[in-house]
């Protein structure tokens, strides 16, 4: 490698020859090319699924919160109360999911099951359990 002082008119105190700037300039777009290239772009389900899962988990959660009260003789109220929560969580969900249909479009039924997969995979795996709400809210 060879160097040249202040004498040669750069500002710069060393200053490396060509040869080896043209292999800094190969090496480093090379490396942040391998480094990116590990991270897999997600999938329109994956997309789908996170998407559903902000939309729709409250509404899961109230259903089995109002399944325990259900079978508990002395939680009749706090049922009747969660029933309305149910009912303010299912229309949010629905309006929320109506937009995950226009930006995605509606879901044939080969298609569900890839986004159950997601589901089950990521951070709502009991949406995944929710067969019918997923078709009511994304299917055809």
């Amino acid at each position: 490698m060879q160097f040249a002082g202040n004498n040669s008119g750069n500002l710069c105190p060393l200053y490396i020859k060509e040869p080896n700037m043209r292999l800094l300039r190969i090496t480093i777009p090379l490396l942040f090319f391998c480094a990116c290239a590990d991270e897999a772009p997600e999938s329109r389900f994956d997309k789908m699924a996170r998407a559903y899962c902000e939309c729709t988990g409250k509404l899961v959660e109230l259903n089995q919160q109002t399944e325990a009260l259900a079978t508990d003789k002395d939680a009749q109220e706090s049922f009747q109360q969660n029933l309305r929560r149910i009912q303010d969580a299912y229309d949010k969900a629905k309006n929320c999911n109506a937009a995950i249909v226009a930006q995605f479009g509606k879901l044939k039924t080969a298609e569900l099951d890839s986004l159950r997969i997601s589901l089950a995979t990521g951070q709502c795996p009991e949406l995944s359990k929710q067969s019918d709400l997923i078709k009511e809210m994304l299917g055809e």
